[in-house]
């Protein structure tokens, strides 16, 4: 599971602008470097090659209503899938030879149990805030945590109680109230052939939600399980043949979980709790439909209930089979020890769960997780063009990502034809934007340089409604660097604006990124003025 915050372009206007023929030339010379590339047969070279435009979308590829569509479509058959589940687990018992499924979710509720504890209600609920994201009501900008304050509030009825039992006695108990039964189904791009469905709910379930997935994290954590942290998955994957462990992950798996399996390895109190402020309807193009599933991808603890799910299961097979290492889990991407693999498989497919057959590995050479790959211990981890090159920021980002993808640690390229490639393009990004010092943003190219200017958008370009939203462009990694809000703020790439250049903070020291190291190149001091 990985973030891409920064897939989409900035607006290719002002300084961030590229002429559509070098745009054009840069992305043919590019394809025709990793065919290149992949002609030398290594595992890295090939892999790179299949996998960089699996998630390429433009104007020839698949429409947008035909990946919308299939996504609905996928989701439908999930949910028909779910049905059999919740029937399976309401009826019958199965043996399985080395244990019963009784005895498993058993095993699993007791783990479950411990971890999350007494519910201390309404303590549990309190904490929170509204954030920028979409509900049913508001749409999602700078400004969305500042209009849910004002007006009608959308809720469901079985999210009264608790709402009231949380803002009894504060400012938010004068907040308006208005029933809204259902959430709402829209999808987001996330392959070239097929979207991502996800779920706009109610604000103030939402708000609830969140609640209750933070104390979850903060219950996991005290089991070394920290969902804010993805490392630790990605470390234990480069280890994974070193230490016999399984990289497993599982298809659809947020929603694949069902209300009866919920129901059987929650705390009672617990269940109650999470089945009042979850919302049990979803409005497919205005057609309501009710979910076999427990929670969707939208809701504010789905994704740490399945990772308490599936931490649980994961020991409760591991305890019953006798097979002992490590377990680590981040949502579906789970770590387990290789031996226990077959047997996790057998029960998440009981369970109704599809098992990744493309990212679960507890045999060969390859394991992956947490968006890191590796084969042999080596990393392989791809980057992926997902549409057209249209901008400085998008030559950048490819630049930056070839970097990444070659180093393996190193600071420098390892490959000559990758070096000669990024030395060539480097020049056409104006001199102003090296020195970049992350080779994952599309702002600024790392060059070793001091680090001198970045694509930004100023303040005064922004109108009186984006300023008041201020605090969601303000990120961890900007408030670590020290950027001044008040003078300079990094654009929001999903966002349309002015973008200019902006210098860098005088503080930021020269990387030791030197990209031109290898293969008797002059070093980039050289080469780049």
């Amino acid at each position: 599971m990985e973030e891409h915050t920064d897939e989409v372009s900035l607006p290719a206007t002002g300084d961030n602008f590229f002429p559509t023929n070098l745009c054009k030339g840069f992305q043919k010379e590019l394809d025709g470097l990793i065919n290149h590339l992949a002609s030398d047969e290594t595992f890295k070279t090939r892999y790179l090659k299949s996998e960089y435009k699996s998630k390429y979308s433009d104007e020839g590829t698949v429409s947008p209503e035909e990946r919308r569509s299939a996504a609905i479509l996928k989701w439908k058959a999930v949910e028909e899938s779910n049905l059999k589940t919740n029937m399976r687990l309401y009826l019958g018992q199965d043996d399985f030879g080395w244990t019963t499924s009784d005895i498993l979710l058993a095993t699993a509720r007791r783990f479950v149990s411990d971890v999350l504890g007494k519910l201390d209600y309404p303590a549990v609920l309190h904490g929170g805030k509204f954030s920028n994201g979409a509900s049913t009501r508001v749409r999602r900008s700078p400004k969305a945590a500042l209009e849910k304050h004002v007006g009608k509030a959308h809720i469901t009825s079985s999210c009264v109680k608790h709402w009231l039992a949380f803002a009894s006695n504060s400012r938010l108990s004068r907040l308006e109230l208005d029933i809204f039964e259902s959430s709402v189904m829209f999808t987001v791009p996330k392959a070239t052939e097929i979207d991502r469905v996800a779920c706009k709910e109610p604000e103030i379930n939402m708000f609830l939600q969140r609640q209750i997935g933070s104390a979850i994290r903060r219950k996991l954590k005290k089991v070394g399980i920290n969902l804010r942290d993805q490392t630790r998955n990605q470390k234990l994957a480069s280890e994974a043949l070193t230490s016999d462990l399984a990289t497993i992950d599982l298809s659809s798996a947020s929603d694949s979980i069902t209300k009866q399996l919920v129901m059987s390895l929650l705390p009672t109190d617990w269940f109650m709790l999470l089945d009042d402020l979850r919302v049990d309807s979803v409005l497919i193009d205005g057609v309501e439909h009710v979910p076999e599933m427990f929670s969707s991808m939208g809701n504010g603890f789905t994704f740490e209930l399945e990772s308490l799910l599936f931490w649980a299961l994961t020991r409760a097979v591991c305890l019953l089979s006798g097979k002992r290492g490590t377990i680590s889990v981040y949502g579906d991407d789970i770590i387990a020890p290789a031996s226990a693999g077959p047997r996790l498989a057998r029960i998440f497919s009981w369970l109704g769960f599809k098992v990744n057959s493309k990212k679960s590995h507890w045999s060969g050479s390859f394991r992956e997780s947490c968006g890191k790959h590796y084969y042999a211990n080596r990393e392989v981890t791809p980057f992926y063009l997902r549409g057209p090159v249209r901008s400085k920021s998008d030559v950048i980002r490819v630049l930056n990502r070839l970097l990444q993808w070659d180093n393996e640690g190193y600071l420098c390229f390892l490959t000559a034809e990758v070096s000669e490639f990024h030395m060539r393009w480097a020049k056409h990004i104006p001199s102003s934007l090296y020195g970049g010092q992350d080779v994952n943003s599309i702002d600024a190219l790392v060059t070793g340089h001091p680090p001198r200017s970045r694509l930004q958008v100023t303040k005064k370009d922004l109108t009186f409604d984006q300023q008041a939203g201020l605090e969601y462009w303000l990120t961890v990694r900007e408030a670590v660097r020290g950027f001044d809000p008040f003078y300079s703020l990094q654009v929001n790439p999903v966002k349309e604006g002015k973008v200019q250049t902006f210098s860098q903070p005088d503080w930021l020291e020269l990387t030791n990124w030197e990209p031109y190291k290898i293969h008797g190149l002059p070093l980039v001091h050289d080469t780049l003025k």
